[in-house]
C-alpha cells in the first residue's frame, strides 16, 4: 500500500498488515487462531484484486481499509464481546502502526475450539 506525504512516498507491504493482524489475533483473549490461510485472507482483506494501481490507491485514500478476518473462538467465550475486542485491537493497531485509515473490520467466526483443542494449539 502506498501513501504520499511531505517527505515522499511510504510503501507498506501486504505482509506488514498480515503480521499486525496475526499478532492482534494472538493477543486478543478468547480468539484462538486465524482460520483462513494467511496470504489468501490478506488478499481479501485489502482488496488487492482491483485492476490497476491508481484505482486501488485512490480507493484506499478515499475510504480507508476494509479488513476481513476469519477466526476460531474458544468454546464458552462471549462471541460478540470477543469479536468487538478483536475489531478494536485490529483497527487501533493497523492505524497506529501504518498511519492508514481503517474504515471497517469484519470478523467471521467459522469455528469454535474446545479446551482440549486449545491445549493442542498451544503446544504447537
Amino acid at each position: 500500500m502506498r501513501k504520499e506525504n511531505n517527505q515522499g512516498t511510504l510503501v507498506i507491504s501486504e505482509s506488514v498488515i498480515d503480521f499486525i493482524l496475526d499478532v492482534a489475533v494472538k493477543e486478543t483473549e478468547g480468539v484462538e487462531l486465524i482460520v483462513s490461510p494467511v496470504k489468501h485472507t490478506l488478499r481479501r482483506i485489502v482488496g488487492i484484486r482491483k485492476r490497476n494501481k491508481s484505482q486501488y490507491e485512490e480507493g484506499l485514500e478515499e475510504t480507508g481499509l476494509s479488513l476481513r478476518v476469519e477466526v476460531a473462538i474458544g468454546f464458552g467465550e462471549i462471541i460478540p464481546f470477543t469479536c468487538y475486542m478483536l475489531q478494536e485491537r485490529i483497527k487501533n493497531d493497523v492505524e497506529r502502526m501504518t498511519g492508514l485509515s481503517v474504515e471497517e473490520v469484519n470478523v467471521i467466526v467459522s469455528r469454535l475450539i474446545l479446551p482440549v483443542e486449545q491445549d493442542e494449539i498451544e503446544s504447537e
